[in-house]
């Protein structure tokens, strides 16, 4: 305000405005990785490669924290260990980006919507991933402790039974191996049964060794280990001499009963065993072995009348001296054993031990130690992607499983989920385990599915056995029924006192047993059915048949099920499903073609043409099809060699880089001769169309499970899926290459594919799930393969990641660089993403890895013209991007040699020039581009695969800057350089340089903060002069920093007309002389003579 009397007034105007320093250079790197990739944190799955995260931008700020988000970078290598040169799921840009995180502490990543390892060259079908919590039994790794023992080594023999998965190895409607599986002596166990019980396959007696049919029907037969016809595989009783006869009228006993010798010419070992087998002894049978008296026992054989001991044979003495001539001593003795016991419970059957048992008895050990027993149960967890192995012990009781899972709990602090095998769980000492599963924690609560229970009788009863904490044992009560109620059922349980178990009814009506400590509950009718009438069965949940001596008895209720309710496969293999919809599959054959031919108005199988429009009969054309060689073939290539024929097809695989290069054996000039067939031709009679055709020869065949449709099968088959291209708009004559079968291609399982929305107008077929061609054809009708079709579908995502990614384009993302490394096919797409930014960006583009320095001329002006939207020519140019050549050679994380892009060294070097300078300094030459991330530099040779080192001589580096390629070179004594400075863009100006176009987009983005302080100020002087100040600032910084010669801003009504003001606008004018640098530099010497230039010459 203004001074009325005298004094003094200060003000203070600022004009110090300022903008906020820029940050260092930050690259943006687009990039394909596998999928699913494990973190270098060391647990988990790297989160970066989760397919919900594809297209999801991250900004990295270490190296460390590169790994942990996606992984390693990955680089494959052949089975020598030798990594593969170029290799299309090579992952270059992570590994770009980890090599700008060593000088950096900024990088933007966005990994693209593609997983690497779909794409993996593979003969094999893919197929898909198990459901989360699928149960694996991995017979592989699973281990089965059958111990079989020998009396007179006194040791056991480990014994490996073979795992049957699959029912057609079994007998039909039974779990017993068929008898065509395995040899005598083996053992199998039936994988597919609930019980998974196992098997013996036994020798024994033959008809000719014993008049016994008990014994010589069951010969080379399966048996269950431990049931008396396994018992009586073995001998429980053995003479050890083979006399030629015996003393007629002798007698022995064997289980109190006598045995006399008969008389001549029966007085033999085969009479006596006849002898032993007429007599009838319950459960004793006899052979005659190798002039041997040998004598069987199952377990119903005894010597006093009881049962229960497995079977025993007493032998004594009674007249003559029989036994001592066959070398059989008085005594008792066992039938063979099967014992389930832990390792601390090894059964003592040596011949001195009280109840010795004869060889072939069995110890199946159920501790997993020293061989024994274990199951090799997994669970598949979707998150990780693999399967887990869980613990899952054996046990002999079921109260056994709760005491030593929850030794204090009795079962409720069991987690769901857990499983344990229960052996023998017939409870008739025979080989078996059944796996159970836990579905539930806490208090067992198991309902009845009956919501009216009954009718009840009075004074049934029922038994109720429950598992107690603390002890594997069960506490067993009588429960009676005073009445024909629901509640009376109740009452009795109530009545039976039994501690933890208790019955309600729940709001249906439904009777509800409940253990509060989780533990089992056996019921058991005695008389009568109450235990039914209350509505438990085994079709509910939780309730299970209980068993004693292999006869059902009771019900088990419980938290733990078993199969059909508790499902898990059984397998070799890990279990898998039909891949999803949109699966990839790169299928790597070369050799599998199948080639269809346009005959009279429709696509036939290449043999069933006998004149095609050349006159060739196709039917004597090779008998496999086209001829798969690297040279050309001389004949066909059946066993006689037969000629060659016109119409012959060969596909020559020297040439995998143009693959199919496909010539048809023709007479040219009266010269026969192999003949190319133009795979750019698809309008004329010798040309070939790449198209989806048909899988097999019918439209029944699974695409998954089943058989690979041979290529010899469909030379003679018209078959036709309905999507195939339409005769009748193509030539006679013309070749169709069936991309849906033949190899070297990558393909999508659709699902539905073929369904009456897309194909209203034709009959669907049987199968309706199909494989689809998804590489694709290239823009003059080939079709991309070998590694082309992957790189076609990597490319397709990454393109469709930047140019659909919002996230990117979001002004808070502030980057500087832009680089897909690998990829020139992205170059247009960079331009694009950065034009949509304002170009505040450079992008870093590439030259092909196999770009070899014959061809840059070609590359550089677009295939001359005719490049297409590959790799096969630089299709792009533009002020704000510079292309680099050639490629190098550095190291991955392993410390192994790979061969990466231009954009890995130049990322990296930029970032580096920019830490010791500025944008605005070229980031070439001995003092900044100096390459610190590369071994060698050269290309990779397409024929062969290998890299091949260059030095980049100075004729090369002419061509390269004359086609605005920026020379990267070998410098003696400073190393790999950058020796360019050159944008691609095609005008001359000052923008034609790096580190101009640099400072450009520099000033644009500092421009743009420096308006937005401004914006919805007043418009007026004060307004335009602090933008100007503040603009002045930054050029003066500028000129002072080497980046300007001059500038001028105008920012007044000169240019902010009162019409501009009414419109809301201010204007500020910029001129700027960027500083150009140095490129050329011309050091004429002159040679005088002597004196001349100090002037003393005479």
């Amino acid at each position: 305000m203004a001074l009325t009397s005298p004094g003094v007034e200060v003000t203070i105007v600022d004009e110090s405005q300022y903008i906020p320093a820029a940050t260092n250079s930050v690259p943006y790197i687009l990039m394909a990785t596998a999928q699913n990739k494990a973190s270098a944190a060391g647990t988990g799955v790297a989160p970066g490669t989760l397919a919900a995260n594809a297209n999801k931008v991250y900004l990295i700020t270490s190296q460390r924290d590169l790994a942990a988000t996606y992984g390693n970078p990955f680089f494959y290598k052949t089975t020598a260990g030798t990594p593969i040169n170029g290799y299309e799921l090579n992952e270059y840009g992570l590994l770009a980006a980890y090599s700008a995180l060593g000088v950096s502490n900024r990088v933007y990543v966005q990994r693209v919507d593609i997983d690497l390892t779909q794409l993996t060259a593979t003969l094999t079908r893919p197929t898909g991933s198990p459901n989360n919590n699928t149960y694996w039994l991995d017979t592989t790794n699973s281990q089965w402790g059958i111990f079989e023992w020998n009396q007179t080594t006194g040791a056991f023999t480990v014994k490996a039974p073979i795992v049957i998965t699959s029912t057609t190895q079994l007998e039909v409607g039974t779990s017993v191996p068929l008898q065509t599986v395995g040899s005598i002596g083996d053992y199998a166990i039936t994988a597919t049964s609930t019980f998974n019980p196992g098997y013996y396959k036994r020798g024994g007696p033959t008809a000719a060794q014993t008049s016994e049919t008990a014994l010589s029907d069951l010969y080379n037969t399966w048996v269950l280990v431990g049931s008396d016809d396994w018992k009586t595989a073995w001998p429980t009783v053995s003479g050890t001499l083979a006399p030629v006869s015996l003393t007629a009228g002798n007698t022995f006993t064997v289980n109190d009963t006598v045995i006399t010798v008969p008389v001549s010419p029966n007085n033999t070992v085969d009479g006596v065993a006849t002898a032993i087998n007429t007599a009838a002894i319950t459960g004793v049978y006899a052979a005659t072995i190798g002039g041997k008296l040998y004598i069987y026992a199952d377990s119903t054989a005894t010597n006093d009348g009881s049962t229960g001991n497995g079977g025993i044979v007493s032998v004594a003495a009674g007249t003559g001296t029989p036994l001592t001539t066959l070398g059989i001593t008085a005594d008792e003795y066992y039938a063979p054993a099967y014992l389930p016991a832990p390792s601390y419970s090894a059964p003592r059957w040596g011949s001195t031990q009280t109840q010795p048992h004869p060889t072939g008895s069995v110890w199946q050990k159920i501790s997993a130690v020293n061989s024994g027993a274990a199951l090799s149960v997994k669970k598949y967890n979707a998150t990780l992607g693999l399967f887990v192995q869980q613990a899952s012990p054996l046990y002999l009781s079921s109260g056994e499983a709760l005491y030593a899972l929850d030794p204090s709990g009795g079962g409720t602090n069991i987690p769901a989920g857990s499983t344990y095998g229960l052996v023998d769980p017939l409870e008739n000492t025979t080989s078996g385990i059944t796996i159970f599963e836990r579905f539930a924690t806490g208090a067992t609560e198991i309902t009845g599915d009956d919501d009216t229970p009954g009718p009840f009788v009075l004074n049934n009863t029922f038994t109720i056995s429950a598992s107690q904490p603390g002890t594997s044992t069960y506490t067993v009560v009588t429960a009676t029924l005073l009445g024909t109620t629901t509640a009376d059922f109740i009452a009795a349980v109530s009545a039976a006192n039994i501690p933890y178990v208790s019955a309600t009814t729940n709001s249906a009506g439904a009777i509800v047993f409940t253990h509060s400590a989780g533990g089992n509950i056996g019921l058991t009718n005695v008389i009568g059915t109450p235990v039914t009438a209350a509505g438990f069965n085994t079709s509910v949940r939780g309730v299970g048949q209980l068993y004693a001596n292999g006869v059902a008895t009771g019900l088990g209720l419980s938290n733990w099920v078993k199969t059909p309710t508790f499902t898990y496969t059984a397998s070799n293999d890990a279990p898998d499903q039909d891949p999803l919809d949109g699966t990839l599959w790169y299928y790597s054959a070369a050799d599998q073609v199948d080639i269809m031919i346009q005959d009279n108005g429709t696509w036939q199988g290449y043999q069933n043409v006998t004149n095609d429009v050349r006159g060739f009969d196709l039917s004597n054309t090779n008998a496999t099809g086209p001829i798969i060689s690297a040279t050309a073939p001389t004949t066909q290539t059946d066993v006689s060699e037969s000629p060659l024929v016109y119409g012959d097809l060969w596909i020559d695989t020297s040439d995998l880089e143009n693959y199919p290069v496909l010539s048809r054996w023709e007479s040219v000039s009266g010269v026969d001769q192999w003949v190319v067939v133009n795979n750019t031709d698809q309008t004329t009679q010798s040309g070939v169309l790449f198209a989806d055709a048909r899988w097999a020869t019918n439209g029944t065949t699974d695409p998954i499970t089943g058989a690979l449709p041979t290529i010899t099968s469909l030379l003679t088959s018209d078959y036709l899926d309905i999507d195939a291209p339409v005769a009748t708009l193509y030539p006679q004559g013309m070749l169709l290459f069936n991309t849906r079968r033949s190899g070297f291609n990558v393909k999508s399982y659709q699902v539905n594919y073929f369904n009456a929305d897309t194909f209203p107008d034709d009959t669907l077929p049987t199968e309706t799930n199909a494989w689809v061609t998804t590489s694709g054809l290239k823009a003059n009708g080939a079709a991309y393969m070998g590694r082309q079709a992957q790189r076609a579908l990597i490319v397709a995502a990454m393109k469709a990641g930047i140019d659909t990614n919002t996230d990117i384009r979001e002004e808070q993302r502030q980057f500087n660089l832009i680089a897909s490394p690998a990829y020139p096919e992205l170059t247009p797409n960079m331009i694009a993403l950065n034009n949509e930014r304002n170009n505040t960006a450079f992008v870093i583009g590439d030259t092909p890895l196999r770009l070899d320095p014959q061809d840059i001329l070609t590359w550089a002006s677009n295939n001359n013209g005719l490049g297409l939207d590959t790799a096969d020519g630089l299709i792009a140019a533009d002020t704000y991007m510079g292309t680099f050549y050639p490629s190098c050679q550095t190291t991955d994380l392993s410390g192994s040699s790979v061969v990466t892009a231009p954009s890995h060294m130049m990322v990296r070097t930029m970032i580096r020039s920019d830490e010791v300078s500025f944008p605005w300094f070229a980031p070439a030459g001995t003092r900044r581009g100096v390459v610190d991330n590369a071994l060698q530099i050269g290309y990779i040779n397409a024929t062969t695969g290998e890299f091949e080192s260059l030095g980049v001589r100075q004729g090369l580096r002419d061509t390269l800057y004359e086609n605005s390629i920026n020379p990267i070179t070998f410098i003696p004594g400073v190393g790999i350089t950058n020796f360019g400075n050159k944008t691609s863009t095609t005008v001359a100006s000052a923008l034609d340089r790096i580190n101009v176009a640099r400072l450009v987009a520099f000033i644009r983005g500092r421009l743009d903060v420096i308006g937005k302080q401004y914006l919805f100020e007043p418009n007026d002087q004060i307004t335009r002069n602090q933008i100007k100040n503040a603009i002045d600032g930054l050029m003066i910084d500028l000129v002072a920093k080497r980046a300007l010669y001059d500038y001028l801003v105008v920012c007044d009504l000169t240019n902010n007309t009162p019409a501009r003001i009414d419109r809301n606008e201010l204007y500020v004018d910029i001129a700027i002389e960027p500083v150009k640098a140095v490129e050329f530099i011309y050091i004429p010497v002159r040679i005088k003579n002597t004196g001349e230039i100090s002037g003393t010459a005479s």
